[in-house]
């Protein structure tokens, strides 16, 4: 039977819940400085996935919610507030980080799932997240997951694009060759999906382009994650 391995944050979850806390938080603020709410979210998440890599890189892995904290007001400072810490305050980030727990899924979870699930496909989730968060958004989105199929890169200590986590996965699942496959909105964790031996899906619904030059290509780019879904069905039956 064929399996399909999820990202979740990004892919499955979306970001709007936390636009809208930095909007009503921080958002007249950001507006005196010329800075775009959506450009300082994709800042500060850009910062603490390059920290949580470079650091699992070195052998020092860290949890994301961890990272995300202490790249907060260094975020502040690359976006061209003067004064970080008189801008925003401890409470502005605890209630940000309250908030990053609050994520739901994209309207469309549910629906791509249960195609993938009709056609005989069994889900997983490869996160960066931990888990318990994770299971929190799905919680928040209504959405039915078994934990056991739930896996973290905390459980690993060691995250992804890493070789090894997606070779474990690959061990994990009792699907091979085109049983396997991998479904991100991150290029670069399709890239890295595909040098482990799974079949590679991308949709854009997050980073809208998928700059194949540099990233080579999937074996699916998509538009939506019913477009996705639908792609890797017809896909799989055709190889």
């Amino acid at each position: 039977m064929p399996d399909v391995v999820f990202d979740i944050i990004g892919t499955c979850i979306g970001y709007d819940v936390m636009l809208n806390a930095i909007e009503s938080r921080l958002g007249m603020k950001l507006l005196h400085y010329h800075i775009n709410k959506y450009l300082f979210f994709d800042a500060w998440g850009t910062a603490c996935e390059r920290d949580f890599s470079y650091l699992s890189q070195i052998g020092d892995y860290q949890p994301t919610k961890k990272i995300l904290k202490a790249t907060f007001f260094r975020t502040l400072h690359h976006a061209g507030v003067p004064d970080p810490k008189s801008f925003a305050t401890e409470e502005d980030l605890d209630y940000l980080c309250a908030e990053w727990l609050k994520l739901k899924a994209r309207p469309e979870l549910a629906a791509m799932w249960k195609l993938l699930r009709d056609n005989g496909f069994t889900i997983w989730c490869l996160t960066d997240g931990d888990k318990e968060r994770v299971k929190g958004y799905f919680k928040n989105s209504s959405i039915e997951m078994p934990e056991e199929n739930i896996v973290s890169c905390d459980s690993l200590k060691i995250g992804k694009p890493a070789p090894e986590v997606y070779k474990y996965m690959l061990e994990k699942i009792p699907g091979k060759g085109k049983d396997a496959w991998f479904a991100a909105a991150h290029m670069w964790d399709c890239r890295a999906a595909k040098k482990a031996g799974f079949y590679t899906a991308w949709t854009d619904v997050y980073e809208k382009y998928p700059c194949e030059e540099i990233f080579g290509e999937p074996d699916i780019i998509a538009g939506s994650l019913i477009d996705m879904a639908e792609k890797i069905v017809q896909k799989y039956e055709s190889l």
